[in-house]
């Protein structure tokens, strides 16, 4: 019988540093996760304790519920940063963020593919890793829309793009906003006497906007 090799998890390449701020990490977002419920003010008091924000608790309790729950789930550099959502080193950051904001977002509406290329020349002097299109891509996509099309288009342009109910308010607590939805369902209810088709029944699904918590 063969065995299948064992998998390095960090545990032993992971510099000292490092696996202590997991093992601190651990300690906390171990005991959130444990709840079936993790509200705002558990999750700030664990944010002010390991130094992170709010929705940053709420990934690495994800991540310590999604995996084996041991302190290498919650090693620095083993999350890809989001499906599709590469991380860059500083300094490529600063340039792209530098470049998009004065190629990019300005009147002259210079193309996705100028852009790249004087990314690709900025790094290339500093001699950085030069990130690929698609990250630019995403870096755009980022952008809020209402902002992007007012620099290239002008205020005319992004009016259509602006919400007609202004800026919403900022939510603070569970329940304080929920967003609701329904659709109907494929299937026709018919009656219990007569087997006479009804209608269709809805599905509702109601969202906490603060939590992402799902009922339906």
């Amino acid at each position: 019988m063969v065995e299948s090799p064992a998998v390095e998890r960090g545990v032993l390449t992971a510099p000292g540093p490092v696996w202590d701020a997991a093992v601190r990490r651990a300690e906390v977002i171990g005991r959130l996760a444990e709840k079936s419920t993790v509200g705002l003010a558990a999750a700030d008091e664990a944010a002010a304790e390991l130094g992170v924000s709010r929705r940053q608790v709420y990934v690495l309790v994800g991540r310590w519920r999604a995996g084996e729950g041991v302190v290498s789930d919650l090693l620095l550099g083993r999350s890809s940063g989001g499906r599709g959502n590469g991380r860059l080193p500083d300094e490529v950051e600063a340039i792209v963020r530098e470049i998009l904001r004065t190629r990019y977002l300005t009147r002259q509406r210079r193309s996705v593919a100028a852009v790249c290329r004087e990314i690709a020349r900025r790094c290339r002097v500093r001699g950085l890793r030069v990130p690929s299109r698609g990250t630019v891509l995403r870096r755009i996509a980022q952008l809020d829309p209402v902002k992007s099309v007012s620099a290239r288009e002008g205020a005319d342009a992004a009016r259509s793009r602006r919400s007609a109910g202004g800026v919403p308010p900022e939510i603070s607590g569970l329940l304080e906003q929920v967003q609701v939805d329904h659709t109907p369902v494929d299937v026709i209810v018919v009656d219990e006497r007569h087997r006479l088709p009804i209608g269709r029944p809805y599905f509702t699904a109601a969202i906490d906007v603060a939590s992402r918590s799902t009922e339906v």
